[in-house]
């Protein structure tokens, strides 16, 4: 059930400045050039699907999802429906957006043959931890990532 006055469908080349801008907010250590090359690679795979939510014609969110057939913490079944990226404009926030833009991605994952999703967030994220948990999605794993540079 989607949010009254709310129209969600796939991107169009003419929302790509939007996304671009919604990007930017939810990962705002990316500069405009990275973030711009990045969402032009994921534009042309198949396997990436993205979906803009409008309300009464103006973009206020949108969320991407892949086919996954590497490895997916927790999935038996591959490809395995993974969400990549959900971004709803805080105004728009806690009245179903996210949920609906959530549900397009995984019923085109569904349609895809997928049979399972995945997804993660940062673990000092807990409204992201919170939204997940009510979508359904239960707790893989907790991962740490190291990095170490190598002297010449």
């Amino acid at each position: 059930m989607k949010p009254n006055g709310l129209h969600i469908s796939p991107i169009k080349p003419a929302d790509f400045e939007t996304w671009v801008n919604f990007s930017l907010a939810l990962f705002p250590e990316s500069s405009q050039k990275e973030m711009e090359d990045d969402l032009r690679r994921i534009a042309k795979l198949h396997k990436y699907q993205t979906f803009m939510a409008r309300k009464d014609g103006s973009a206020i969110g949108y969320a991407t999802v892949t086919l996954r057939t590497d490895h997916v913490e927790g999935a038996k079944t591959s490809p395995v429906g993974y969400l990549e990226a959900i971004y709803v404009q805080p105004e728009y926030r806690n009245h179903g957006v996210a949920r609906a833009l959530f549900l397009q991605g995984q019923a085109w994952c569904k349609e895809k043959g997928c049979l399972e999703m995945g997804s993660d967030t940062w673990h000092w994220n807990k409204d992201a931890q919170a939204f997940h948990e009510k979508l359904g999605f239960k707790e893989e794993d907790i991962l740490v990532h190291f990095y170490k540079k190598i002297d010449p």
